[in-house]
């Protein structure tokens, strides 16, 4: 057959050329290019894309493995054979792509009455606990919140982690709230006087408050009442077709990594590093270990 092809192919005008070999070969070439498509999409993992925002040293862009949250999440859907892609937005926007189904999902977030209509949660991730910042020079102390109705508290804009308690008090007034654009507003107000306490996760908030101060971030301490445990979770949009499959398969993943003793030495590694060596205090670490 080839050798026939050759001869009438010498022999014919170029355009017939072309469409000669066209009709002998283009088959083959599409057979072998939807055969090359099916085994890469048979063999290729899932892929789950998160949207999130920045906040050290649970999730960042600019960290190994972009954080300890953003580690454990990805090695836990690992387990599963599905892959994770990470997209990095302000927090505002990082929520809206994730109810809306843009992206599949987020990390980090806590379980709140508002969310629960938008959002499947997973097994937690991680525990923190949020507890009021303030300046070592200023008194703070509280036991519910009508102790607060005369202090100004800064906080940032969206951020839910102090819990429906919290939330219910600044809805009804009963605590004065002044909410900013970011946590570096809020700690600056603080710093500035101008705010008697910031509510922040323990951890977020002496990682955030030795990167803008320094040295000086000794003058900031958190007090011991905590505002809440907080239970950090992964959510899936309600509206993705298979987002309760991709919970099932965290959970699975996760607890997988438990057992084996993989997600102890994931904390342990990161307790290690200077992010958390140099600014979190020893004696909170330790409760966690």
């Amino acid at each position: 057959m080839f050798e026939t092809l050759a001869n009438y192919t010498a022999s014919t005008p170029d355009h017939l050329t072309v469409s000669v070999l066209l009709y002998f070969f283009m088959p083959a070439q599409l057979l072998f290019l939807l055969l090359n498509l099916f085994v890469q999409t048979a063999f290729s993992n899932e892929v789950v894309r998160i949207s999130t925002g920045e906040w050290s040293p649970f999730v960042s862009e600019h960290l190994e493995n972009k954080g300890i949250l953003a580690h454990i999440t990805k090695e836990a859907f690992a387990v599963k054979g599905v892959d994770v892609q990470y997209g990095f937005f302000p927090w505002a926007r990082a929520a809206q792509f994730s109810k809306t189904g843009e992206w599949d999902g987020t990390i980090a977030f806590v379980r709140l009455k508002e969310r629960e209509p938008f959002y499947l949660f997973s097994d937690p991730i991680y525990v923190g606990h949020y507890a009021f910042f303030h300046l070592k020079s200023t008194p703070f102390s509280w036991n519910d919140y009508a102790d607060l109705k005369d202090k100004l508290i800064a906080s940032t804009i969206g951020f839910g982690g102090m819990g429906d308690g919290f939330i219910e008090a600044e809805k009804k007034g009963a605590i004065k709230v002044l909410r900013l654009l970011s946590d570096v507003q809020s700690f600056n107000m603080l710093m500035a006087k101008r705010a008697a306490a910031v509510p922040s996760d323990v951890e977020v908030g002496y990682v955030l408050a030795k990167k803008l101060y320094g040295e000086k971030a000794i003058l900031i301490t958190h007090n011991d009442h905590y505002i809440q445990r907080a239970e950090y979770h992964l959510v899936i949009s309600k509206k993705i077709k298979h987002g309760q499959d991709l919970i099932n398969k965290f959970n699975s993943g996760l607890a997988q990594l438990r057992k084996s003793g993989r997600y102890q030495e994931i904390l342990n590694s990161w307790y290690e590093k200077p992010i958390y060596k140099d600014a979190v205090p020893r004696k909170y670490l330790k409760l966690k270990k």
